[in-house]
């Protein structure tokens, strides 16, 4: 399946190096020149500074991936002791500035020039250089401007890529399928209230589209005959959609360790993903949500016989952030997670004290139907005598939880309806034990951002049906845990690895009040 969407993992930081250095024009020494001999000359200073503005540039060419930077022409700025600023210099250190995301400036030379034009074009920097870096940067800060402090090259390129996933939740455009509320779907309260606060705060923008117009634009008729749109052409499926749908099903079963499902049963959901994606291609769009509830109470997912679950599995392990129950904080956070990552999130319902609560037994008792009781009494023997347990479940694994570049993980299919119908990808989380994992969610004022890791200890689920599939994991201190978790809502979705300090440095980054546990 190929479809020409920009994928927010895709995204590049666009890099302008800079040298400013300041060449003297005369011979003498003093508390500003501590060469001597031939190294006082003007000649002396520019061979001098040149060799160093080769060997940062090459530094940089060595240190900056073009999987996450593009690096623009490097400028190189000298100035002399009269500290005149002149303004061709300027130019020529603004050129193309609308294509530049920061100035990565190694400076051996005096600030001043490096505030002038900081004041004036207001554009992110990182500047290197002893003593200079220090001193600029707390000029610039001062004067509430975008400046990174940076102790080295390293540090530079880890701060330039959460740059870069500033950049990537700014360039993401999310599709949202509503039909009853286009801001909150019934049961998210703990979502964003304000959408429109999100587009301020981070630059994600969202777009909508009817759930009826999108459930009759999944049957193969012609395409201006759908009934909600009558007249009107629309994106329907055709027959060669349905070539390309068949051969993705029949990839995904030969694939498959195990399938408990029709392939009939198995059509509705793989046509529902590939409509998805025409459809974010028409937006523009590279993130994916719908609602659960409110469609389900409509039956027509009863009707239609598919649930969006494989369709988050797929569009995530496939770098297109995609979340369960039109839960907007969750989708961002997964956003985050899996450019930080560089790897798919998954997300669910995320309890805490699984055992001590009780929660996982009510699961299957009292008519819930969630878990098989095998499956509970396996893992509550399994976990016997372990505390501070998080339980996150939903039907929506990937296959490239290890990361977009590997191999994909081994997986069943199952329904998510005990009646056959609506497949889901089924991942053994307990065969990951050990793993350590990440997790982070935005509160629904977009203030604050939760950030937390834990530890794999199982998993279940693997072989039951509907929501029921899902990791277990061990933090710190559960209660805190839950504490934390409260003010922030339910969906917590999680890496794997651990990259609690970047997400946490880019909280601050995009300056959100940072909660960790």
């Amino acid at each position: 399946m190929k479809f020409n969407i920009k994928k927010s993992i895709d995204v590049k930081l666009n890099v302008r190096p800079v040298m400013v250095d300041l060449v003297h024009e005369y011979v003498f020494e003093g508390p500003c020149r501590f060469r001597k001999g031939e190294e006082l000359k003007r000649e002396f200073d520019i061979k001098s500074y040149e060799a160093m503005f080769n060997q940062f540039v090459e530094t940089i060419n060595k240190s900056l991936s073009v999987k996450y930077f593009n690096i623009l022409e490097p400028k190189h700025i000298s100035w002399d002791e009269s500290f005149i600023i002149d303004e061709a210099q300027i130019n020529d250190l603004a050129e193309d500035i609308e294509n530049v995301d920061v100035y990565l400036i190694q400076a051996p030379g005096v600030g001043d020039f490096l505030m002038e034009f900081a004041v004036r074009f207001k554009k992110p920097m990182i500047i290197l250089g002893f003593c200079i870096n220090t001193g600029t940067t707390a000029g610039l800060l001062a004067r509430g401007l975008d400046t990174y402090p940076c102790e080295t090259m390293t540090d530079a390129v880890e701060t330039m890529k959460l740059m870069r996933v500033k950049k990537a939740l700014s360039e993401s455009r999310v599709l949202g399928f509503t039909r009853l509320n286009s801001n909150n779907a019934p049961g998210m309260i703990d979502s964003f209230i304000c959408l429109n606060e999100v587009t301020k705060k981070l630059g994600v923008r969202f777009r909508y589209f009817n759930i009826h117009e999108f459930m009759e634009q999944t049957h193969n008729v012609p395409n201006d005959s759908n009934s909600t749109t009558p007249g009107k052409r629309e994106s329907n499926i055709n027959d060669e959609d349905e070539k390309e749908i068949n051969r993705m099903l029949d990839e995904l079963i030969g694939g498959s360790a195990e399938n408990h499902m029709k392939r009939e049963d198995m059509f509705p959901s793989m046509r529902a993903y590939y409509l998805i994606n025409k459809l974010l291609e028409k937006t523009g769009c590279n993130a994916f949500t719908a609602p659960c509830f409110d469609i389900c109470a409509s039956r027509r997912f009863n009707e239609e016989r598919f649930t969006f679950c494989l369709s988050h599995s797929l569009n995530n392990e496939n770098g297109i952030s995609s979340a369960c129950e039109y839960d907007m904080c969750a989708l961002i956070s997964m956003i985050v997670l899996s450019n930080v990552a560089d790897a798919p999130a998954y997300m669910g319902n995320t309890i805490p004290n699984i055992i001590e609560a009780g929660w996982m037994r009510s699961m299957t008792e009292h008519g819930l139907g969630l878990l098989s009781t095998e499956s509970v009494n396996a893992v509550e023997k399994e976990v016997q005598g372990m505390d501070n347990l998080v339980f996150t479940f939903h039907a929506v694994p990937n296959r490239k939880l290890r990361g977009f570049d590997s191999e994909m993980a081994p997986y069943g299919i199952q329904s998510f309806a005990h009646s056959g119908w609506g497949a889901t990808i089924r991942y053994d989380f307990a065969k990951d034990k050990g793993q350590t994992i990440t997790m982070c969610r935005f509160d629904p004022t977009c203030s604050k951002l939760f950030v937390a890791r834990g530890t794999v200890v199982s998993g279940i689920g693997y072989r039951d049906k509907n929501c029921s599939e899902g990791v277990i994991f061990q933090v710190n201190d559960s209660k805190d845990f839950f504490n934390k978790i409260s003010i922030v809502g339910n969906h917590n979705p999680l890496v794997y690895g651990d990259y609690f300090d970047q997400v946490v440095k880019l909280g601050k980054m995009l300056k959100l009040d940072v909660i960790v546990s």
